[in-house]
């Protein structure tokens, strides 16, 4: 689908209740007039299990281009180094089963000048260098029809690189062919079966919405297979009378090193977590579904598509579809306000939660993008030797300088550490909370539940690594790739930072050093005054 709809904030329902009436997989958007990577538009996008991406203009209104499909679907930015003055853009991957497809989202201000089919043409020149089948879908506003001479120059730039134009209809309400699609597939490994405009559907925009069947059969992954431990079916109390029954077990290891206390410990708190919640694997949705869209929506929305069908038969038909377009999309924001009013209601004095419902409705959540690939384990070990190379060039970089210069003379060494108590182990607990990895003895909420048990053995267990200088068992980080930007390629491993979430036990031994580091420093004056 191609559509100009002069702005999705204020008709986003109306627009999404078109994507479901005809099933819309991927779509086209120009004028989007969105002006933020998230917010409440392409949240509600979201609610109906598409996704969007997009370009909007940071420094003024109007414009922006996007591309909005479904969110099982294999769709991701295709990045290319140009930037244009005559032209807004955003160019995606599409995967089939057989092909690679590049679509490019393309809206055209201002006066039609011969700068424009130049840029084209520089355009063009990118994408075919990149994929054997392409797509430019957008609002071109350019009267073809005329054949005046810059737009026989524009089409003229199309035909050269082999791209057959595909609307012949009038897209606008004062006449012309502005909005177009054009398409080019090497030995026409796909085609189109259908390219139809539909000037009653146009949703209060002065441009009518474009619908076209591709004959290409596009990659679809809507479930994925997770396995996770249901901690919420554990009987809190049963749990904690087994943790007090492992403590004087793990107490009286610390003897036989820190490596091995910390393997005891966390085998016995592993083996526990397994009797009481054990792993199971579960097929889940990869789809967002809005739970405010229950079975009296459902059931109106199909009664508009039903009307959807008939409404070219008159004007009463037609009527009768528009109104039920307005009830559905009014419909739809009274479920959503009923919903969110609830679950505040409910949350009033639950900070974290209330957070969370912001964060959904403004579309603010974190969203934990990776490469495509079918086997995750692969990936895993090829962002592990992309890190590792990556550290060793780094290395490489360096120049090291063996001697020793003496910038002070300290007036006293600091051979040992003084042991940890409860009392300061609760107290750096209190300054920096209780966070956990997953390669934890514990999930966070539960040991923040037994803590009081626990602290004795991890006061024990801080203290035999002071003692020792050992840290095996926790300095094993569970390292997350993390997109650096959403614009950039989310295929290419160059455009993650690698962010390392350490084990409790591990941070506790950190900031006990860095206490006494800090103490030693002070008393000695071995602080430098000056901030370099």
């Amino acid at each position: 689908m191609l559509f100009n709809p002069r702005s999705l904030n204020n008709k986003i329902n109306d627009v999404m209740g078109l994507f479901h009436d005809k099933d819309i997989a991927i779509a086209s958007i120009c004028e989007s007039w969105l002006d933020d990577d998230t917010n409440a538009t392409t949240s509600i996008i979201k609610s109906y299990g598409y996704s969007i991406i997009h370009e909007f203009r940071e420094e003024k209104r109007g414009g922006g281009t996007a591309v909005v499909f479904k969110t099982g679907l294999s769709v991701n930015i295709c990045k290319i180094s140009k930037t244009f003055q005559t032209f807004e853009y955003v160019a995606v991957w599409l995967k089939a089963e057989t092909v690679k497809i590049i679509l490019v989202t393309l809206y055209r201000t201002g006066t039609l000048t011969s700068a424009f089919p130049k840029e084209l043409d520089i355009l063009l020149s990118v994408i075919s260098a990149k994929a054997d089948h392409f797509i430019i879908s957008g609002d071109l506003n350019i009267h073809f029809e005329t054949k005046s001479r810059i737009s026989k120059q524009c089409l003229d730039v199309f035909k050269s690189y082999g791209m057959e134009k595909l609307v012949n209809e009038s897209t606008h309400v004062n006449g012309g062919s502005l909005d177009q699609i054009f398409l080019f597939s090497i030995n026409k490994t796909f085609n189109y079966s259908a390219c139809e405009v539909e000037p009653l559907n146009s949703l209060g925009s002065d441009h009518f919405p474009i619908f076209c069947s591709l004959q290409a059969q596009l990659t679809e992954k809507y479930f994925k297979n997770i396995h996770v431990r249901n901690i919420s079916t554990i009987d809190r109390e049963l749990f904690s009378s087994d943790i007090k029954d492992i403590i004087e077990t793990i107490e009286t290891t610390t003897s036989n090193g820190f490596g091995s206390a910390v393997d005891i410990l966390s085998s016995a708190c592993q083996a526990l977590l397994d009797k009481h919640a054990p792993v199971i694997s579960k097929s889940i949705s990869v789809v967002d579904k809005a739970p405010w869209f229950d079975k009296e929506y459902r059931e109106f929305r199909k009664l508009r598509r039903q009307a959807e069908r008939t409404k070219h038969l008159s004007d009463e038909s037609f009527l009768f579809y528009k109104e039920l377009c307005f009830k559905a999309s009014e419909l739809a924001k009274t479920k959503k306000k009923a919903y969110l009013g609830n679950v505040i209601a409910k949350s009033e004095t639950k900070t974290r939660t209330l957070y969370s419902v912001v964060n959904k409705v403004l579309d603010k959540q974190k969203c934990h993008t990776l490469p495509e690939s079918d086997d995750i384990e692969r990936l895993a070990s090829e962002f592990n030797k992309f890190y590792i190379d990556k550290i060793d060039k780094i290395h490489e970089k360096f120049q090291y300088d063996n001697s020793v210069q003496e910038y002070c003379q300290p007036t006293s060494e600091l051979f040992d550490f003084v042991p940890t108590s409860i009392d300061e182990i609760k107290d750096v607990i209190k300054e920096s909370g209780i966070k956990c990895s997953p390669a934890d003895i514990l999930p966070q909420d539960l040991l923040e539940e037994n803590i009081g048990m626990l602290l004795p053995t991890i006061v024990d267990l801080v203290n035999t690594s002071l003692k020792s200088g050992s840290m095996d068992g926790v300095k094993l980080a569970d390292v997350a790739p993390l997109l650096k930007d959403k614009k950039l390629d989310a295929n290419n491993l160059n455009s993650y930072r690698p962010v390392s979430n350490l084990t409790f036990i591990g941070k506790l031994v950190e900031r006990v050093v860095l206490r006494r580091l800090n103490t030693h420093m002070e008393q000695n004056n071995l602080l430098c005054p000056d901030q370099f």
